[in-house]
């Protein structure tokens, strides 16, 4: 009987939605941890590989300096050995050149030192927010992995069940069982209260109630749609 099945699917169906609620929103929790975890582990890797090109370019800037000074001193004392204003002009532009290329050099030296003052904060900050939220996922996945591990083997056997019970039903009954019961959050046949559905307290006609009682037919709620069996098999 098809009704039976239905009781019996919805008792299955319950004691399945109420392993998932006990999951609750762990898994997407732990998920969502999960990507927050490899975003920063991403950046850190990033800023760090910033950092040894900042010190690269550092170091670069520092040894042109170098250069540079090393080339104006010597450029100061062949000022003593020109012999005329051409070659005097010509050494002291060059010196200028020079020094505006120092000039440029510096400021671009101490921009690269500011950015890596606050990429090595930004990095030590990023390493111990990982850390905490290592531990806080930790405790997460291993509470996760219980929850699963003691309820695997009963789900499996109520899917298992739920598939027996699928087989005997009409495809139609079940494509409306379905849709019930996603919309009436998890209930989708209930008990007769009364002469009332035992989901939304609707009226239903005795000719109805005489019938689902006798399990002669298979009725729905007028009101809410919910299918509607009794646990008594004959009129009171």
């Amino acid at each position: 009987m098809s009704m039976e099945k239905l009781i019996n699917l919805q008792g299955i169906d319950t004691k399945l939605k109420d392993l998932n609620d006990l999951l609750g929103d762990l898994p997407s929790r732990v998920n969502e941890l999960n990507q927050q975890e490899e975003s920063i582990k991403n950046s850190i890797i990033e800023d760090k590989e910033r950092l040894k090109v900042l010190e690269v370019e550092s170091h670069k800037g520092e040894v042109r300096i170098a250069e540079i000074n090393g080339k104006i001193n010597k450029l100061k004392d062949q000022l003593f050995l020109v012999t005329n204003n051409k070659q005097y002009d010509a050494l002291m532009n060059e010196m200028d050149h020079m020094k505006d290329e120092r000039s440029t050099i510096e400021l671009q030296t101490l921009s690269y030192m500011e950015e890596k003052e606050t990429l090595a904060e930004s990095v030590e900050t990023m390493e111990s927010d990982l850390g905490s939220l290592s531990n806080d996922l930790s405790g997460r996945r291993e509470k996760l992995e219980k929850v699963i591990s003691n309820s695997a083997n009963e789900k499996s056997s109520l899917e298992k069940n739920r598939a027996i019970e699928l087989d005997g039903i009409d495809l139609n009954i079940i494509s409306i069982y379905n849709r019930v019961f996603d919309a009436r959050d998890g209930l989708a046949v209930v008990n007769l209260s009364g002469n009332g559905c035992g989901g939304c307290g609707a009226h239903v006609p005795m000719q109805k109630v005489t019938e689902i009682r006798s399990l002669s037919a298979i009725h729905r709620c007028d009101v809410c749609g919910r299918f509607l069996y009794s646990e008594n098999n004959s009129v009171n």
